[in-house]
């Protein structure tokens, strides 16, 4: 934390202030960074030096983006009777609490480009609506003794066998942006994560006064599908990576404010070099009626909440959102996030495998399919209270068990950009060929992303990777046999399409002549098994 203390500094201005205060909300954006106090050539000062590896890591540059927002300009505002919540560097602006008279005289402040108001400031208190708090007790299923009653969410994408293999999640920092982490530091299931050190931090953009372990329970159940690790209790899909918790909505509301603090609570989750967001919230109307997203402004770059999920992807953390709980509503659509070209959306499906009714469907506005993928989400084994364990439904449990493995999937496969395990991710689903508006790609199979037959078998070897001109596969389980072969791009585009006999257990395939230099994934089939490769081109 020592390395971002300016930044951080800088990010809670005025957070002492809790968003509860009188007068209405409003963000007001800024023409440019003059006065930032910081320089491109030293990022250092800024952003953690994890935040700095991951750039690194997948070539981004570091841009004006990452520049703080201009102090001088946050004291005009503040000198101009305002007070500052959070200022948004990639927005460039600051979410201010101030009167409506104060509000329409700054729009002549000559470094203002906007002045949007995002809360009134009376406001009704209303149950949670929250996508996914839909809870039962139950009877348990009938699992092995060390997943016990999350056994069936985590085998049914593959992912004990993940874990297995030692992908547990290790060294992966995930942040989960929800509205409360309540009994967190208490909860048994989570002895394991605050003892050794893997829960990083947390922050309240709601409210940075109240006491992030008593406030709604929401995320502490969110939380529970991948940090859990209470054998023979319950064991979550990343029992080993470390988290940051981030409490970004108010359950008693709904204003498109929280939209903006979602967005603060992206940067903080990028400065501080968080590798994942998860996140089990969704937006399409408010209290202010007003403030409604139309179907239209689901075309994946409108909607605020959308557009920081955009640009928290471009600076290469994977984003794991879910698709909503609206498809037995009127609205029946994906709600902002889930949007998001550069997101993972996430619907629901039960423990045979079929999407749930409950889970949004797509399109969005502009034509392209989501959900992205499916995982259980009715029916899910989550954290209860103090101590206990309960069963929920809803697609708030089912995108963080898809981040969790994703996670797993990405300690395995370290070199991938956000964009390729996505892909990657997909390809390994039930209906990879043959998506829709409804389950996306299906149900992905972790195992087989890595490589790992349906069975169980051991995988196949490929090699050279990277290569130039051919591949060649073993299968240390077939003899001989034919095989499928499929070469993609990495946005699906068909390059390559043989059927190959397999002999001694060996396939050799040409590349095409002119193929260009990149990515591409490599689909093979033989006979019920099938697997999914990442190959490099040179």
């Amino acid at each position: 934390m020592r390395g971002v203390r300016l930044s951080i500094a800088l990010m809670l201005w005025g957070c002492s202030h809790a968003l509860q205060a009188q007068n209405n909300a409003y963000f007001v954006g800024f023409g440019d960074k003059k006065g930032c106090g910081y320089e491109l050539t030293q990022p250092y000062r800024y952003l953690s030096a994890r935040a700095l590896e991951r750039r690194q890591r997948q070539q981004i540059d570091i841009d004006s983006f990452d520049l703080p927002v201009s102090a001088a300009y946050l004291e005009r505002l503040s000198q101009r009777g305002c007070t500052v919540l959070f200022p948004l560097r990639w927005l460039n602006g600051a979410v201010v609490r101030a009167d409506s008279l104060t509000a329409s005289e700054l729009s002549a402040l000559p470094f203002v480009r906007q002045v949007q108001r995002v809360q009134r400031a009376q406001r009704a208190q209303r149950p949670s609506t929250i996508a996914g708090a839909m809870l039962a007790h139950g009877p348990h299923y009938d699992a092995p003794s060390y997943y016990a009653q999350a056994y069936e969410q985590i085998r049914q994408l593959g992912g004990d066998r993940l874990h297995e293999r030692g992908f547990t999640g290790r060294g992966s920092v995930i942040a989960v942006l929800d509205a409360g982490f309540q009994h967190t530091d208490v909860h048994p299931m989570f002895d394991s994560l605050r003892l050794s050190g893997r829960l990083l931090g947390t922050r309240d953009f709601i409210d940075p006064s109240s006491n992030i372990y008593a406030e709604d329970a929401h995320g502490a159940m969110v939380l529970s599908t991948m940090a859990g690790l209470q054998p023979g209790i319950m064991v979550g899909a990343s029992p080993h990576a470390q988290f940051w918790l981030i409490r970004t909505e108010d359950a008693a509301q709904e204003h498109l404010l929280e939209e903006f603090c979602w967005i603060a609570g992206a940067e903080l989750a990028d400065s501080v070099g968080a590798d994942i967001i998860t996140t089990s919230l969704g937006y399409n109307t408010f209290d202010d009626a007003s403030q409604n997203h139309p179907y239209s402004a689901l075309d994946g770059r409108t909607t605020p909440i959308t557009r920081g999920a955009n640009m928290a992807a471009q600076k290469g953390m994977l984003v794991v959102v879910s698709a909503g709980n609206e498809g037995a509503k009127p609205w029946r659509h994906i709600t902002a996030p889930a949007d998001s070209p550069m997101a993972l959306t996430v619907g629901a499906a039960n423990v045979s495998g079929t999407v749930v009714g409950f889970s949004s469907r797509g399109p969005t506005a502009d034509g392209r399919i989501k959900p992205d993928i499916c995982a259980m989400g009715e029916w899910v084994a989550v954290a209860s209270g103090a101590q206990g364990v309960q069963h929920g439904s809803g697609t708030s449990f089912a995108a963080p068990i898809a981040a969790g493995l994703a996670a797993c999937l990405w300690q395995a496969l370290p070199n991938l950009k956000p964009s390729e395990l996505i892909e990657l991710i997909r390809s390994s689903a039930s209906s990879s060929t043959a998506p829709d508006n409804d389950q996306g790609y299906g149900l992905p199979n972790f195992a087989r992303a890595l490589g790992y037959p349906d069975d169980g078998a051991q995988p196949i070897n490929v090699y050279p990777n990277p290569t130039r001109e051919a591949l060649s596969m073993s299968f240390p389980w077939e003899h001989s046999a034919q095989a499928e072969v499929l070469l993609c791009s990495l946005m699906g585009g068909k390059v390559l399409e043989r059927s190959l006999p397999v002999s001694m257990g060996q396939l050799r395939l040409v590349l095409p002549p002119r193929l260009q230099q990149g990515v591409y994934l490599l689909k093979v089939r033989v006979g019920e098994r099938s697997f999914v490769s990442k190959i490099v081109k040179l």
